[in-house]
């Protein structure tokens, strides 16, 4: 499994655009939500505020406090377990520090995490949130977690503003979130374009081997004349790909009858091969992209230079 890096003072919200494309297909507007989080954290000033963990998937993605995510039974807490334990999308995840502003841009760094493995650290360290506190415009109450309220306004306290669970051990969560801080600040430095690249590449290679698993669990030619089977290609996957995209799948899958295919009366594009196809067959080793070609040539014949101070994996746009 690849090493996960830190992109440092990013473009927030053209960095996670870019990760967003190379994997939600649907419901790319759910982005336009996280980045209204991102800016009401930006311009909190509560550093609890500042960090956020965020992920997306095939159809749709999320934004989250960190601390949030630490505590049991709470939405964002449940959100982030689900997608590991109720389906089998591709998950690409980030945590966020909030740095700043520069022209008129939120600033921050992204840590890349490894989704199953984030997901097994939440479900070992959760911590228990018995009680809800309830924020209004003059004031503030506390409630047990669970208990219905509705944002209505308070006779007493005036207009509700937000919510948050509140731990029972809150220092235990504060050193549960400075462990988790310590441990990202410990991934190597990445290179930004490179990185989207590599998840292009991760996209393509996940959809092959779907294709492939979905061929092999069929026991029966399943084509409409039943001289074929096939395994329609991932309508999210379609969003996203270009021309280039589905030429490389069309490389990766093993299979010498192999056609990609219209189906009269069915909507998408299916992935069709012979009934006496050989099906026990995993997929050939990806092809690098030209992006990655190009960047191993340029590394090989290129003058060694000293390492620059700084470093800037901003994306251009």
């Amino acid at each position: 499994m690849p090493e996960q890096s830190r992109f440092e003072n990013v473009d927030l919200f053209a960095s996670l655009e870019a990760i967003m494309k190379q994997n939600t297909g649907f419901y790319q507007s759910d982005l336009e939500i996280d980045k209204e989080i991102i800016a009401k954290a930006a311009a909190s000033p509560h550093r609890e505020d500042k960090t956020l963990l965020w992920f997306c998937r095939p159809s749709g993605t999320h934004c989250f406090r960190e601390r949030d995510v630490f505590l049991k039974d709470t939405a964002p807490h449940n959100t982030w377990r689900f997608y590991m334990e109720q389906t089998s999308d591709r998950v690409l995840a980030y945590a966020i520090e909030l740095t700043g502003k520069e022209r008129g841009k939120i600033k921050g760094n992204l840590y890349e995490l490894d989704y199953s493995r984030h997901y097994e650290r939440v479900k070992e360290k959760e911590l228990p949130a018995d009680t809800v506190k309830l924020f209004y415009e003059r004031g503030e109450r506390v409630q047990k977690a669970g208990r219905y309220f509705d944002g209505t306004p308070d006779p007493q306290l005036g207009k509700f503003e937000r919510f948050e669970a509140v731990p029972n051990d809150p220092d235990a969560l504060q050193s549960l979130l400075q462990e988790e801080r310590r441990s990202r600040e410990q991934l190597p430095p990445g290179d930004f374009k490179a990185h989207i690249a590599a998840l292009r590449d991760g996209l393509i290679e996940t959809e092959a081997r779907r294709i492939v698993w979905e061929m092999k669990r069929h026991d029966t030619p399943n084509s409409p004349n039943k001289t074929h089977f096939m395994v329609e290609l991932s309508p999210a996957f379609m969003q996203l790909a270009a021309t280039k995209d589905t030429d490389r799948l069309f490389s990766m899958l093993p299979y010498k009858t192999l056609s990609f295919s219209k189906i009269e009366g069915r909507h998408g594009t299916y992935a069709l091969i012979d009934k006496r196809e050989n099906r026990d067959r995993e997929i050939r080793k990806p092809r690098p992209s030209i992006r990655a070609q190009l960047k191993t040539d340029k590394a090989k014949t290129a003058p060694k230079k000293a390492a620059a101070k700084n470093k800037n994996h901003d994306l251009e746009v």
